[in-house]
């Protein structure tokens, strides 16, 4: 299956940022202290919608259940702009309660449509990224040169790994 370079790209993103949100400086647990923060900043992180998705997206982490995943799956070669509209997603898709409102709000403001179907992609794929992490464990590098990958050719990968050819 192939997947466009937008949701390559933004998938590595996606991954970092719920990365960045699991603990505080001392380690400890503290992600759905700060999803529910992050759902109270929806509204001011709105403008960030169509240049930055992932940030607003990462507040419907854990929250969304991808009811039947293959209609969707056939919009990941695609970017935005080539999304179909919500309803025809939507019967895919459930949403927890406390995020009704705020998807019918989204589906309502310009660019909310493709911003939705971008946020039930990054989430069906974590959940699948979860479950690999979960069975996969990377061996110890003797290599302490401090150096990371760069997040997107990470990103690449991974998504290489699942099954998918991305767009280079």
């Amino acid at each position: 299956m192939r997947i466009s370079r937008y949701f390559t790209e933004l998938m590595a993103t996606y991954v970092a940022e719920i990365d960045d949100l699991k603990t505080d400086s001392g380690g400890s647990d503290v992600l759905k202290a700060r999803l529910k923060d992050r759902r109270t900043q929806i509204a001011d992180l709105m403008p960030m919608m169509e240049s930055n998705p992932e940030m607003m997206a990462v507040a419907f982490h854990k929250s969304i259940t991808v009811k039947n995943a293959k209609p969707i799956l056939n919009y990941l070669p695609k970017e935005p702009g080539g999304f179909p509209s919500w309803d025809s997603i939507a019967p895919c898709v459930q949403f927890e309660p406390w995020a009704t409102a705020t998807v019918e709000m989204l589906k309502n403001t310009e660019g909310g449509e493709d911003f939705l179907l971008t946020t039930v992609m990054l989430e069906y794929m974590f959940s699948r990224y979860e479950v690999s992490e979960d069975h996969h464990q990377p061996e110890e590098s003797d290599d302490d040169d401090g150096d990371s990958e760069d997040l997107n050719e990470a990103g690449s990968e991974w998504m290489a790994d699942q099954g998918f050819d991305s767009r280079e």
